[in-house]
């Protein structure tokens, strides 16, 4: 299944730089080619653009939506009052926001 990454509504300084996360549903759904895809996808986005917005929209054929949330933007991360473990993305479908 292919899956598009959709514009972006806003521009921003998300990186998705920290640790990465796939619901279950989503693991249960999609091959792991499908899943490494947009991961990658998202990482060369981000490195074109120097950031994205924190919420990045992948449509298939289908119409179904995937949600990739990133937790902290650079100047969040910067700040220093964030704890690693707080600098993470998540990978779910739309309805499971």
């Amino acid at each position: 299944m292919q899956w598009t990454r959709k514009p972006q509504e806003q521009e921003g300084t998300y990186m998705f730089s920290g640790k990465f996360y796939v619901t279950q549903t989503v693991m249960s759904a999609l091959s792991p080619d499908d899943i490494t895809f947009i991961y990658l996808d998202i990482k060369k986005f981000v490195k074109e653009n120097n950031g994205a917005d924190y919420l990045q929209i992948y449509e298939n054929g289908t119409g179904e939506r995937l949600y990739l949330i990133d937790q902290l933007s650079c100047e969040m991360i910067e700040s220093g009052s964030y704890e690693p473990e707080n600098n993470y993305c998540t990978l779910l479908f739309s309805w499971e926001y």
